[in-house]
């Protein structure tokens, strides 16, 4: 387990995860949010957890990301505002898909040396603070999670590849695509 600007970093593997979703029953969101963070490839974890989850929170809303953020910060700043005005009032799980489209992947800052927030982000971030619900953001690499996201998300879970050869060898299977790759981002990582 990995603590960092107060956020717990640890592998779904961990016996940390457990305990986590135990305590989900005490989760008080009276009086401020709940970010968690989904980080990796290692999609049928992930899967599972969000199952766990929803077991024990209910239902959640799935929000794709991608279809808020553009190059435009005033642009994004509306759709984030329109997303935040659809959500219902029962709506107290929400989960934002493609989480790693906060990271500069559409402001034209892509290869930066600098983990840094966008301004999309950090609006996010404040719609999110100014709530009282449970968030989880799903997210592919850990590289994206920069000191703005660690300060506001109180946990990061991490879904790397299986380590055992049978588990590892369905996961390469898994991987295959026949259209296409998409590259990981190369940038360092502040964490």
């Amino acid at each position: 387990m990995i603590t960092s600007n107060g956020i717990e970093t640890f592998s779904f593997s961990d016996k940390r995860t457990t305990s986590l979703l135990s305590d989900l029953d005490e989760l008080n969101l009276e009086s401020s949010h709940y970010l968690l963070l989904l980080v990796g490839i290692y999609e049928a974890g992930k899967k599972n957890i969000l199952n766990k989850l929803q077991k024990k929170r209910g239902p959640f809303k799935e929000i794709d990301i991608r279809e808020m953020i553009s190059l435009n910060e005033q642009e994004s700043y509306k759709k984030i505002d329109r997303v935040f005005d659809s959500i219902g009032e029962n709506d107290k799980n929400i989960l934002f898909r493609n989480g790693d489209a906060l990271a500069g992947e559409y402001t034209g800052f892509t290869y930066s040396s600098v983990r840094y927030a966008t301004p999309q982000e950090k609006y996010l971030l404040k719609k999110i603070r100014h709530t009282e619900r449970f968030y989880v953001i799903d997210m592919k690499e850990y590289e994206n999670i920069d000191k703005t996201l660690q300060r506001y998300a109180q946990v990061a879970i991490l879904f790397n590849k299986p380590n055992s050869f049978l588990g590892g060898l369905f996961w390469k299977l898994r991987q295959i695509k026949v259209n296409g790759h998409t590259f990981a981002n190369k940038r360092p990582s502040t964490v």
